[in-house]
């Protein structure tokens, strides 16, 4: 008898720990206290943001090996992991928006962008109406309308796998750990774009960055002509599909998703 073997896409590894080696505080943002952590030196900074219901634990081993080279900065967004909500609705804009603050906050001039889903979203939001702070964008999995949001996601294991332990990561670092229902339902909202205007072609053909849109070969989240439509109307900008990976490349393949980030750093800005 054939024994099943779990391909690598139908897995959620472990969240990494806590970078030890990066320092973490918070700063008043936009009415909200947003935590951030850093490591590593230089003048060239990476910011990086991590997708909805998440926290920026999850760019644990990308942020290890960046960190070598780069100063890297990871962010909890509004409302999620450390971050307080604030007195801001949750949306697109005001994240985005909180990041140039954050960006001003440490006197950041530029940056150099990596966001996996809601963050590839700011990435994108950031790199259209910030050209002169934003030098490139790395956009993992990304959407930038309701469209490209697969709506029957919520019946994958992996995608349940994940918002179990969203649930249990929010009780255990929010603020507020009580709210994770309201808190849930209201990042639902924003992957059906119900907070924000979806982003026209007109901002997308304003990025003048490189800009890589990049996923999964097996995505259980995005459909991936919106991927093939976004790079066709960001100017310049490249597409990589990387295999036998889902939404979670980060932790299923953080080895290809490493040689992955070297290649896109090595573009000239």
């Amino acid at each position: 008898m054939t024994e099943h073997l779990t391909k690598r896409w139908q897995t959620l590894p472990a969240t990494p720990a806590p970078l030890a080696s990066f320092k973490g505080q918070h700063a008043p943002i936009n009415g909200c206290s947003l935590y951030y952590t850093e490591g590593g030196t230089g003048d060239d900074v990476i910011i990086m943001l991590h997708g909805g219901m998440a926290n920026s634990d999850y760019w644990g081993m990308q942020a290890a090996y960046l960190a070598k080279t780069h100063r890297v900065i990871l962010v909890d967004s509004r409302g999620h992991g450390r971050s307080t909500l604030g007195d801001q609705p949750l949306s697109y804009a005001q994240m985005a928006d909180d990041i140039i603050h954050l960006m001003n906050h440490l006197e950041i001039p530029n940056a150099s962008l990596v966001g996996w889903s809601d963050g590839g979203v700011q990435s994108i939001i950031l790199a259209s109406e910030h050209p002169d702070r934003i030098k490139r964008i790395f956009a993992y999995g990304p959407h930038m309308s309701a469209s490209g949001l697969n709506l029957a996601c919520s019946g994958d294991k992996v995608v349940n796998a994940f918002v179990k332990r969203a649930t249990e990561d929010y009780r255990k670092l929010s603020p507020t750990p009580d709210k994770f229902d309201v808190f849930s339902k209201t990042v639902w909202g924003l992957w059906k774009w119900e907070h924000d205007a979806e982003f026209t072609e007109d901002r997308l053909n304003a990025i003048r960055c490189p800009a890589w849109i990049v996923d999964g070969d097996r995505d259980e989240m995005i459909h991936r002509p919106h991927l093939e439509y976004l790079v066709a109307h960001i100017p310049g900008s490249s597409y990589m599909i990387l295999p036998e990976t889902s939404h979670f490349a980060f932790l299923q393949a953080p080895l290809l998703f490493n040689e992955a980030l070297a290649d896109f750093l090595s573009v000239k800005a």
